[in-house]
C-alpha cells in the first residue's frame, strides 16, 4: 500500500510537472539564453559579498540550529534563483539575490518587465523553480531513506506553496493579477487562515498588509485588461497546476513524516 502511494504521488507529480514542461515550451528559447547567459560555473559572484544571506544563516543558526538554518537558506536560494534566470534570460539585468530575515529574500531588476504577463512569469519562474529543487529533495529521502531530507522538502514544499497566495507581496499576486483581481479576495482569505493555523503573528502583519494595498489597489487599472485570452489561459493553467502539485507533494511528504513519528 505504501509503495502503491509512492508510485502515485510520483506519478501525479511528473504529470503536473509534466503539463508545466509542455507549457514552458513556449519560453525554450528563453530558457537556453539563460542557460548560455548564467552557467552554473560563473554563479560564484552571486555569493560574493552577500552579506544578507551569510547574516540570515548566522540568524536563523543561532534560533534553530545550523541544519535547519542551512535547510531554509538553501531552499529560499534555489527559489530565487528561478526568478533570478528568468529574468536574466529576459534582460531584466537582474541583481544578487537579498536576504531578508524570516520574510525570505528578493531579487531586485533594473528594467522592469514590459508587460503583466512577463511579470507574471518572472514570479512564476521562483515557485517552479524552488518546487523541483523540493522534488529533487524528496525523491533523495526515499530513495536513502533519509527522513532529514524528506522532512526538507517538506518544508520546500509548503514555502512555495505560500508563495503561490494571490496576493502581494507573494509571487502570486503577481501572477494573479494577469489572470483577475478578484483571485486577491481569496486569496487575503487564504493568507488569514493560514496564518491562524500555523499561529504565526507575522502572517498576521503581511495579511493586513496586503489587505491594504488590495483595497488602495482596487481602483487602478486593471493589468488584466492587456492580457489576451491565450495568455491569461496559460498563465491560469500553470498557476493552477503548480498549485495543486505542490499541494499533493507536501500531503505527501507530510504523510510520510507522520508515518516514521507513529
Amino acid at each position: 500500500m505504501t509503495e502503491q502511494r509512492h508510485n502515485r504521488g510520483y506519478g501525479t507529480a511528473a504529470g503536473l510537472f509534466g503539463v508545466l514542461a509542455v507549457i514552458f515550451l513556449k519560453f525554450k528559447v528563453a530558457i537556453l539564453a539563460a542557460l548560455k547567459a548564467v552557467p552554473l560555473l560563473k554563479l560564484g559572484w552571486l555569493l560574493k559579498g552577500s552579506w544578507t544571506m551569510i547574516f540570515s544563516l548566522g540568524l536563523y543558526t543561532m534560533m534553530f540550529g545550523w541544519r535547519y538554518a542551512v535547510t531554509l537558506v538553501g531552499l529560499i536560494y534555489i527559489h530565487e534563483m528561478g526568478h533570478y534566470i528568468f529574468m536574466k534570460a529576459n534582460g531584466l539585468n537582474p541583481k544578487a539575490p537579498v536576504f531578508v530575515p524570516f520574510l525570505g529574500a528578493y531579487v531586485a531588476m533594473t528594467n522592469l518587465p514590459r508587460d503583466p504577463v512577463l511579470h507574471a512569469w518572472v514570479a512564476y519562474a521562483g515557485p517552479l523553480v524552488g518546487g523541483l529543487g523540493a522534488v529533487a529533495l524528496y525523491w533523495l529521502g526515499i530513495q536513502s531513506g533519509n527522513v532529514y531530507l524528506i522532512a526538507a522538502a517538506n518544508t520546500g514544499f509548503i514555502l512555495n506553496l505560500l508563495q503561490l497566495v494571490p496576493v502581494r507581496p507573494f509571487d502570486g499576486g503577481f501572477i494573479s493579477a494577469c489572470i483577475s483581481k478578484w483571485l486577491s479576495v481569496p486569496g487575503i482569505i487564504l493568507l488569514v487562515l493560514t496564518a491562524l493555523c500555523f499561529h504565526s503573528v507575522l502572517l498576521l502583519v503581511i495579511s493586513a498588509f496586503a489587505g491594504f494595498s488590495m483595497v488602495s489597489r482596487w481602483h487602478d487599472p486593471d493589468p488584466g485588461a492587456l492580457v489576451s485570452g491565450g495568455q491569461r489561459f496559460l498563465v491560469t493553467l500553470a498557476y493552477f497546476g503548480l498549485a495543486a502539485c505542490l499541494a499533493w507533494m507536501y500531503w505527501l511528504s507530510e504523510g510520510q513524516l507522520i508515518g516514521v513519528s507513529g
